[in-house]
């Protein structure tokens, strides 16, 4: 186990890991959508959207 991560020194998100190693991270965001994408077995591409609110509405 030569490949330890103390994940408590790591932030909120989503940490794509292959062979052993974090090779991607997905930082949250206030609003919006991350689609990942597999293909054999192993994450191929994230598709990324985000929102953006316009304006404010006050009741």
């Amino acid at each position: 186990m030569g490949n330890t991560v103390n994940l408590g020194a790591l932030g909120d998100g989503v940490y794509i890991v292959q062979g052993g190693a974090i090779v991607e991270g997905l930082e949250p965001k206030l609003y919006g959508q991350d689609m990942i994408q597999w293909q054999q077995g192993k994450v191929f591409e994230v598709s990324e959207s985000k929102r953006r609110r316009v304006g404010t509405v006050k009741k």
